[in-house]
């Protein structure tokens, strides 16, 4: 049956602040434009990008009302004309650059998305999708990571984090650091591979750090936490050493004293941000099929921490903010 004269649900935004003002809606189903697919979301992601928006505190400024979520997977109900790389009836991952996955259905340019193989679930897929192409693209493309280097992983139990260390790994790196704010995200870093464990809410973590690497520093940080733990940063990283900048949820500090920190160590300082490379399908498909592939053969474990009905965005938030969560969080219409 065609569906786009149906409604549905959808999450809308009408004034930023707390996790209520994520209000659901009966809104009609979207139709689709030419080079564009229409999305039955059987799963949408949630990241802390999300929860900024929804601040008015992301990098990216919206206007109200906006449609939050970046990112779905699902079955394809329609194909705009051209579409040419997908047929109707695939299971997709997709991004949405224009939001609107807080929903039963999405829609986006056809070159966004990715099919998916049999053996792996909608839920699994979006734990690959923004978190998956954002660390493989990170360490591929930004870092350009050399076999054998040391890496320290902050947030290491985190969305991110946990396909860092598992793909830092696969790409030969040396030694990989991790660290959290507990025990018990410690040992998810332990279980995909991190070969040493520091906890960063304890005072003592850079010396710890510096124990590790024998008073070396390590070669490669990455970084999603910001403030206070991107200055300290700096202090760890080993002669010729790079720290990437991907992410600032504690909203603290992130000025660097260029000549001090960065000329006399020649460190490199880089941000990442994924939205750029959605002008570069080639790279976005390079990173889908190592994934993918990589996902299916058992090399990357997937790690859904928790989902929760579309309803119930508000505490997907909160728990999130709160810092409850672990690996992935979806919202299942």
């Amino acid at each position: 049956m065609d569906d786009k004269f149906n409604t549905m649900k959808q999450i809308i935004v009408n004034e930023f602040g707390s996790p209520e003002k994520l209000i659901i809606h009966e809104v009609a189903v979207p139709s689709v434009g030419d080079g564009q697919i229409r999305i039955k979301v059987e799963a949408a992601g949630v990241n802390f990008s999300d929860a900024m928006q929804r601040r008015n505190q992301y990098v990216f400024p919206v206007t109200l009302p906006y449609l939050p979520g970046w990112e779905v997977a699902g079955k394809v109900t329609e194909l705009g004309k051209g579409v040419e790389n997908i047929a109707l009836g695939d299971r997709v991952v997709a991004m949405l650059p224009g939001g609107g996955g807080y929903a039963e259905y999405a829609v986006t340019p056809s070159y966004l998305a990715a099919v998916l193989p049999p053996t792996i679930s909608s839920q699994e897929s979006l734990a690959l999708q923004v978190q998956g192409l954002t660390a493989f693209l990170m360490l591929k493309n930004g870092a350009k990571l050399e076999a054998g280097q040391t890496v320290l992983v902050q947030a290491a139990a985190g969305g991110v984090g946990t396909l860092l260390v598992q793909i830092a790994k696969l790409m030969g790196a040396g030694k990989i650091i991790a660290t959290a704010g507990s025990a018990e995200k410690l040992a998810v870093a332990k279980s995909l591979g991190a070969d040493e464990l520091i906890n960063y809410t304890e005072s003592d973590w850079v010396q710890k750090v510096k124990e590790a690497t024998g008073g070396k520093g390590v070669d490669l940080v990455l970084d999603g936490v910001g403030g206070e733990i991107f200055k300290s940063n700096l202090s760890i990283l080993a002669p010729f050493g790079k720290l990437i900048s991907y992410g600032n949820p504690s909203g603290g500090s992130t000025l660097v004293d260029a000549f001090a920190a960065l000329v006399n160590y020649n460190h490199i300082v880089q941000g990442f941000g994924l939205a750029t490379y959605f002008d570069k399908p080639d790279l976005m498909q390079e990173a889908y099929q190592f994934l993918f592939s990589n996902a299916a053969t058992g090399k990357l474990k997937i790690h859904i921490g928790q989902s929760f009905p579309l309803k119930d965005a508000a505490e997907a938030h909160r728990q999130m903010e709160s810092r409850k969560t672990t690996g992935k969080t979806v919202l299942i219409p």
